[in-house]
């Protein structure tokens, strides 16, 4: 990126909103811990995952469980990670699973999540290892042995956690396109929101899920390490984006249709090659960085943004940012601004017409299911007799089973 491009987007980051956006109902992120999530972060690290977090904790929990180092569901898991099941992928698939002891599938997951497994029967009979791993271990017991120690973790992350996030980004996006956003803790996650995920296969709007590690003070001859609070904008970096995402997932639905983003569209983006995710990714990073500008300052914002390289889609992005910001009287959600968004990323640079509503695709799965909920938020901020209509019929579109 030039200069002067640089420069451009360093004052549109910098913009202020010519019009101030409605405040949005939003409860406040749960902070709290899962046993699902310790203990599939704990069976990636006995099956020696190189990506999985070590600490104090986690070291201790390796010693602890060092006799079932060799049960079939480490085992396995090392053998599915070479396939495929790797990385963040354990710990989302997790979510959709019920509590201890069953830990039967309480929603349906992905079909993708078996396909990294090596197929479905290699993740069911996984997923009934696991709870034979934790029933045989008495992984119950270590979680009641170390609450103290958990109690220590939550306090310290949300000590983090610099007042509520959930209202912000609800008046930004113009709407809460979430139902629940937790911030599970874990020690054996690193800090931020790497494993995060959104839960959509549910009724009504979908579940945010935040896997959020504390971070610990450094180990010394006469001081054992402790999980301390990392900087509020460190937290809120790591905490809104996926609750963004939510959002981006319905307006990126809407343009599907007319988006045409070159392969160019995931260069600079580490790691990402699918041009879905690479838009909606320039998206949410714009949307935090213009959110911890304004919490935080610019300073905070230029610190978020150092963490990956300018891309050449960011300045349009923050440009299109900017006016639906400015404009809030015209863009009453992000929505409302998905033409405006979708512009930088096609072959001519001309906003295409994207459609919200689109009674022909309701036989699309997703399309469905993000335009349900994406309505439901809408309604919730704004009250709107047309779109009420419009509910009342999708609604009654997918209970009739409609194939």
């Amino acid at each position: 990126m030039g200069a002067l491009r640089r420069l451009s987007a360093a004052l549109v980051l910098a913009a202020a909103p010519a019009f101030a956006a409605e405040p949005v109902p939003a409860p406040a992120p749960a902070i709290v811990a899962d046993a699902r999530l310790d203990l599939v972060g704990l069976l990636q690290r006995l099956s020696g995952d190189p990506s999985a977090t070590r600490n104090p904790e986690s070291d201790a929990a390796v010693l602890r469980f060092a006799p079932w180092k060799d049960h079939p569901a480490v085992k396995d898991l090392a053998r599915m990670r070479a396939a495929g099941f790797a990385w963040d992928a354990p710990a989302q698939y997790a979510v959709y699973l019920s509590s201890l002891p069953a830990l039967s599938e309480a929603r349906p997951a992905p079909d993708f999540f078996a396909t990294l497994a090596g197929g479905r029967a290699a993740l069911d009979a996984w997923r009934a290892e696991l709870a034979d791993f934790a029933r045989v271990s008495d992984f119950p017991a270590w979680e009641r042995e170390r609450a103290p120690r958990r109690e220590a973790e939550l306090a310290a992350v949300r000590a983090s956690a610099d007042g509520d996030l959930a209202a912000p980004l609800a008046a930004f996006l113009g709407a809460r396109t979430w139902d629940s956003w937790t911030v599970a803790v874990s020690p054996f996650f690193p800090p931020g929101g790497g494993a995060s995920w959104i839960l959509e296969e549910k009724p009504g709007r979908p579940d945010v899920v935040v896997v959020y590690g504390p971070s610990w003070t450094r180990r010394s001859a006469w001081r054992r390490s402790r999980p301390v609070a990392d900087e509020p904008r460190a937290f809120a970096a790591g905490a809104w984006p996926e609750a963004a995402f939510s959002m981006t997932y319905a307006v990126y639905e809407a343009c599907r249709p007319v988006l045409k983003p070159s392969p160019s569209v995931c260069l600079g983006m580490q790691g990402l090659t699918n041009a879905e995710d690479c838009v909606q990714q320039h998206w949410v990073r714009g949307i935090v960085a213009r959110l911890i500008a304004s919490r935080y300052g610019a300073a905070a914002a230029k610190s978020y943004r150092e963490h990956w390289p300018p891309t050449a889609y960011q300045a349009g992005v923050d440009a299109a940012l900017a006016a639906y910001e400015g404009d809030r009287s015209r863009y009453k959600d992000l929505m409302d601004a998905a033409d405006l968004l979708s512009a930088p990323f096609q072959p001519d640079g001309r906003a295409p017409a994207c459609r919200a509503v689109d009674p022909s695709r309701w036989r699309e799965t997703v399309y469905a299911r993000r335009l349900a909920y994406y309505l439901d938020a809408r309604l919730e901020a704004r009250p709107d007799a047309d779109l009420e209509k419009v509910r009342a019929e999708l609604a009654a579109f997918r209970a009739g089973g409609a194939k």
